[in-house]
């Protein structure tokens, strides 16, 4: 079992580092990053403030688009080549198969998050910017963030096709960094079948709004690391839920 995930797990991260979308969104990420550069110059006493704040926003923005690009075109990929054949043909779980690409991509992705986020701190070293924990920790927050977006798209795949799987995915990414709004208006509200919409949509979309910690990176403010724990262990623990869904809907489904 174990080999089979590892065998599936090299072959995604091979496929995916190969891939020209995926370093055409690397670079495009540097890109934006050093692009941070001309708006600190553009500010008049916030050149910190906007340059981390900057960095922050758009690793997390690269994060989503790798997440729900990764997540989709694992599984919709080897359906439209019919390779899908080819692999269930083999004596392997179709669980073996979900698990082991969804860990590819997860390999994947701190691979190429990491390489933006090392970018990003060479740019604070040329521009005097102190370094902080919690860029550290706005770091693995946007990484398990990254994981919860792939393996919603990596779930919506295994019965949806790339453009509905990716549509889904975005709306899953959005209304959950919109969590505490939804608590907001959910005890505000005086419909009884609003309130329940609201509450439902909490319960079942990932809290992705604790995930955010832009604020405390553009102020340099103290994050407790009980809160990195706790925000990134519900992300993984999600991941885990939609791993299982997936594992259930692609053994069910018929290819025939």
């Amino acid at each position: 079992m174990f080999k089979t995930i590892h065998a599936f797990i090299i072959q995604t991260f091979r496929e995916a580092i190969r891939n020209k979308i995926l370093y055409g969104i690397g670079f495009f990420a540097i890109a934006i990053l050093l692009f941070s550069l001309v708006l600190g110059e553009l500010s008049l006493n916030e050149q910190v403030r906007v340059i981390r704040d900057v960095g922050i926003t758009f690793i997390t923005i690269m994060a989503v688009a790798l997440g729900i690009y990764t997540g989709v075109s694992m599984i919709n990929k080897e359906i439209d080549r019919r390779i899908i054949y080819t692999v269930l043909s083999k004596p392997i779980r179709r669980s073996e198969f979900i698990v082991g690409r969804f860990f590819g991509i997860a390999l994947t992705l701190l691979v190429e998050l990491l390489s933006m986020f090392v970018v990003f701190l060479a740019i604070l070293i040329v521009r005097d910017i102190p370094i902080d924990t919690v860029l550290f920790q706005a770091f693995i927050l946007v990484y398990v963030k990254s994981l919860v977006v792939a393996a919603t798209a990596l779930m919506f795949s295994t019965f949806s096709g790339a453009v509905l799987s990716s549509l889904m995915s975005l709306g899953v990414f959005i209304i959950g960094s919109l969590y505490d709004q939804f608590t907001y208006f959910a005890g505000r509200s005086d419909s009884p079948a609003s309130r329940a919409v609201m509450y439902g949509a909490q319960f079942l979309l990932p809290n992705l709004a604790n995930m955010n910690i832009s604020t405390q990176v553009s102020y340099s403010l103290e994050v407790p690391w009980s809160h990195v724990a706790w925000s990134g262990a519900s992300g993984l623990i999600y991941c885990v839920v939609l791993l299982c869904i997936a594992c259930i809907v692609f053994e069910k489904r018929d290819f025939i």
